[in-house]
């Protein structure tokens, strides 16, 4: 474990929350692959959403991505992003496959534990090299492991992410628990993306759930009379105030 961990550069994993990660714009190759590797869930226990009618489940090593995500991510076409996939799994970097019952894919990383190794538990003594000190008992306490894992322990999945908005997987269940459909969540995330005044929201999820907000009462109000005027002021209102 010493000799694997020794090729490493430590990265904290916010790294891929800053700005200039997320900067809009089309990533290279490397960024692609390194972008798969970072998502991919990195914790042992499943992560799990709803597809439809279906818990799609996956696993350490795992993410779940449709081509017309990752193109929106990466600032590609479909066309690139499946060429590029197709190129990785022939050199043997990924594997995918779709989830039973849904049209959900779920790309695994092959040899993920190579770029994510798991650090020693805290009770397993790391093995010293025979000229190093025998630190004192007296020694204070490195605070370095424990600051490391406070990102992976609050690390959530991503379910979408553009410029410098992201909204979490249980943030878009919290969507569909509310009675919004995933192709009214995919809507309204595509507008909040092509709206040009979007740099000014600070959280994806409260202003997705706003919007969705209003187009509820939009059809409520078509519904019971078609108040032209009323429809196009509640809509002006839901641009302006996100």
């Amino acid at each position: 474990m010493k000799a694997q961990l020794s090729n490493f550069i430590p990265l904290n994993r916010n790294i891929f929350k800053h700005e200039l990660w997320a900067e809009k714009r089309a990533y290279s190759r490397f960024e692609a692959w390194l972008d798969l590797v970072a998502t991919a869930r990195f914790d042992a226990t499943p992560g799990r959403m709803l597809a439809g009618s279906t818990i799609v489940r996956w696993n350490r090593g795992q993410l779940i991505a449709s081509l017309r995500y990752l193109a929106q991510r990466w600032g590609w076409s479909k066309t690139k992003v499946d060429n590029f996939l197709k190129l990785l799994k022939a050199e043997g970097m990924i594997k995918t496959e779709t989830a039973e019952g849904t049209v959900t894919t779920i790309i695994t990383i092959c040899n993920y534990d190579t770029y994510n190794a798991i650090k020693p538990a805290e009770s397993q003594q790391p093995v010293q090299a025979e000229d190093s000190p025998e630190p004192s008992q007296s020694q204070p306490e490195d605070k370095t492991n424990k600051d490391n894992k406070e990102p992976i322990i609050q690390k959530k999945e991503i379910y979408r992410a553009f410029a410098h908005l992201t909204i979490f997987t249980d943030e878009y269940l919290k969507l569909i628990e509310l009675g919004h459909t995933q192709k009214q969540i995919d809507k309204i995330l595509d507008e909040v993306e092509n709206y040009k005044n979007n740099k000014k929201y600070t959280s994806l999820f409260l202003t997705a759930k706003k919007w969705l907000d209003k187009e509820q009462q939009l059809a409520a109000t078509t519904g019971s009379g078609g108040r032209i005027l009323k429809i196009a002021n509640a809509f002006q209102d839901a641009l302006q105030y996100g």
